[in-house]
């Protein structure tokens, strides 16, 4: 059964309408349906769970945080973690691995589900693009989103104190090849 149909015969059941089923002694019978069984998660989403349970909890002599081991983001990867209150974007391109902050200046979307190519991220909600080496803001110049110290050591990604902050100014015109047209005009 798909969710929309448990759904569509739960409010029936609720309702008191006849689900699928033979009427009783002349009244409808109420089947309650069951739940649809969740599939069992993936073999990545398992690997990064317990590649998760591995992390070294304390920060390392220098203030830096694991965030995940280094297997778990492959070249041309990308993943999303927090450091304290702060999510950051982890990027590996060529070989080395970069941390900016994940939320796209225009209204927040997340860089680390965004589209990577070469340096390159591409925000997933409107196509803002951001160099993953500084932070710098591609499709807004003057702009660009935190970018934090990193290194790999003992088979971990650890992410360390910011180099610069998020520009402050927020918002923009979109970049996704959509146009916007005025309803009055004709």
């Amino acid at each position: 059964m798909g969710v929309r149909s448990f759904l569509k015969s739960t409010l029936k059941s609720i309702a008191g309408q006849p689900t699928a089923g033979k009427p009783a002694a002349g009244k409808p019978t109420v089947k309650v349906p069951t739940p649809p069984v969740a599939p069992p998660p993936p073999a990545a989403a398992m690997a990064i769970e317990q590649g998760l349970k591995t992390l070294p909890k304390e920060p390392d002599a220098d203030g830096y945080v694991a965030v995940s081991p280094s297997r778990l983001i492959p070249e041309g990867g990308r993943n999303t973690f927090k450091v304290g209150d702060e999510p950051v974007a982890v990027f590996r391109v060529e070989g080395k691995v970069h941390v900016i902050g994940d939320e796209c200046l225009h209204e927040n979307g997340p860089l680390g589900e965004g589209n990577l190519k070469g340096h390159v991220v591409s925000c997933a909600y409107h196509n803002w693009r951001y160099d993953v080496r500084d932070g710098s803001c591609l499709t807004n110049p003057g702009t660009r989103v935190a970018c934090f110290k990193v290194k790999e050591k003992d088979g971990f990604i650890w992410v360390g104190a910011k180099v610069h902050d998020s520009s402050r100014e927020r918002g923009g015109e979109h970049d996704d090849g959509l146009k916007v047209r005025n309803i009055h005009e004709r």
